[in-house]
């Protein structure tokens, strides 16, 4: 995806278009991010734009949108300082394909606070600890032990996952929570695991 100053879209490709903007990538052209994202998240993707445009240093920002957990790599156009309309170039992956340690963005790294769950929004802090345990492999009993709760509490909260998200099973649970990368985002500790990263 190419952003200008002013968030419009200058290019985007097809899976940047589906994860973003829910319409085809010839429809996106000339959208301000911020009129097809919810107003904070916009703002804050357009002002990582103009930052990186403005001081040309790149910049890695952790996304999560539609469930899934992505890595933005945002540079800025070359002469884009000199350019009548600068701009910056965002590259996108899914943070899937690189590896993973359950860290926090290391230094000189963003972490967005403004974030699209899909389809684990209607999940509490408890489901949300439970689905991340799920995705690094944890039976019900090795789950239960770590959050200190008994084993027939945890299998009602996996019912419950399996009734929220529409997965059909225990693998299902478990891609859904890797591709959310949902270890590094919810802590084991804290009683309610979403709000310090996430802003929904």
């Amino acid at each position: 995806m190419i952003l200008d100053t002013q968030g419009r879209v200058l290019f985007i490709n097809s899976v940047a278009a589906a994860v973003y903007v829910r319409r085809p990538a010839r429809e996106a052209i000339g959208l301000r991010l911020g009129d097809v994202l919810p107003q904070a998240a916009g703002l804050e993707r357009i002002e990582l734009a103009r930052r990186v445009i403005g001081d040309g240093e790149p910049m890695i920002a952790h996304d999560l949108w539609s469930g899934w957990a992505l890595r933005w790599t945002v540079r800025r156009v070359a002469n884009a300082a000199e350019a009548e309309n600068p701009a910056a170039i965002i590259i996108m992956c899914h943070e899937g394909a690189l590896p993973e340690d359950g860290s926090d963005a290391a230094p000189g790294e963003v972490e967005f606070r403004h974030v699209d769950l899909g389809p684990l929004a209607a999940l509490t802090a408890s489901e949300l600890k439970v689905m991340a345990l799920i995705g690094e492999g944890m039976s019900n009993a090795e789950i239960a032990a770590k959050l200190h709760r008994a084993v027939k509490t945890v299998e009602s909260h996996r019912a419950a996952l399996t009734e929220k998200t529409g997965a059909t099973s225990r693998v299902q649970l478990g891609i859904m929570a890797r591709r959310a990368a949902l270890m590094r985002r919810v802590s084991l500790d804290n009683p309610n695991p979403a709000a310090p990263r996430v802003a929904v």
